[in-house]
């Protein structure tokens, strides 16, 4: 602790309780949550809010993130995040002998940010392939985060079958989709290369927001569908660890 200015420290803790919170807080309920003192939380909220990190509505007082933050997001070296989620790939790419996927969501897309590959010579590679969200684990997570009006146009528009597997009745895939927002996992059997299976689980940040996808690819030839869902355990101590890694290292400054 020797090395950090408190001041800052508190000043990033009050973020991190805006942006964690499901419905925007009041000053007091922030200073409550982040232990700091009300008269300094009202100082370092204020100074936030002069840099455009969160914004206070006049009226119920209330605070949210503000744009600021999304200036700072777009400066954000993607290296640390593929630093701390390393581990959990090797570990699930080792006791799977599968194709362990870090991806995240941009522009409506999954773009995969980095692999751990199994030992065996039979594995996949994702890179250039175009994968329908509906036919794959991790696009079926993101269409799970998706505002509701924006994931009814997509389930509206039509939906492409590339395998006899593939779902596309609008109310199946709705009902694939509540169990994803449920779980905070997905499967896909078959549904976009009947060679291939897979199963994601969401790392979230605190508000339960996703951050990232920890993706599994493994073959179907030796991978039963009530083997691939039995693994949703493995695949959701994977996603944890992540999110370990990602808060708790802020707090003790470690890597």
């Amino acid at each position: 602790m020797s090395d950090r200015v408190q001041a800052v420290e508190r000043a990033l803790l009050l973020l991190e309780e805006v942006a964690a919170s499901p419905v925007p807080p009041t000053a007091p309920e922030i200073a409550q949550r982040a232990g700091v003192n009300r008269a300094t939380a009202w100082r370092l909220l204020s100074t936030l809010e002069h840099f455009d990190l969160v914004e206070r509505d006049p009226l119920s007082g209330r605070y949210t993130i503000a744009y600021g933050t999304v200036r700072l997001a777009r400066a954000t070296d993607e290296s640390l995040l593929i630093r701390r989620a390393r581990p959990a790939l090797e570990r699930l790419a080792a006791r799977t002998d599968g194709s362990a996927f870090l991806e995240v969501a941009t522009r409506g897309t999954l773009v995969v940010l980095d692999e751990a590959r199994p030992a065996s010579p039979v594995h996949v590679d994702l890179a250039g392939i175009d994968v329908p969200l509906h036919c794959g684990s991790a696009g079926k997570l993101y269409l799970a985060s998706l505002p509701e009006q924006e994931l009814a146009d997509r389930l509206a528009a039509p939906l492409a079958r590339p395998t006899p597997y593939t779902i596309t009745n609008p109310s199946a895939l709705r009902d694939e989709i509540d169990a994803c927002r449920r779980t905070g996992v997905a499967v896909n059997y078959k549904e976009h290369q009947e060679e291939w299976c897979g199963i994601t689980a969401a790392v979230r940040d605190r508000a339960g927001r996703d951050l990232a996808y920890v993706n599994l690819t493994l073959p179907t030839y030796r991978w039963t569908d009530p083997e691939l869902r039995a693994l949703a355990p493995l695949l959701k101590e994977a996603a944890g660890e992540i999110e370990d890694r990602l808060y708790v290292s802020r707090r003790s400054g470690t890597e």
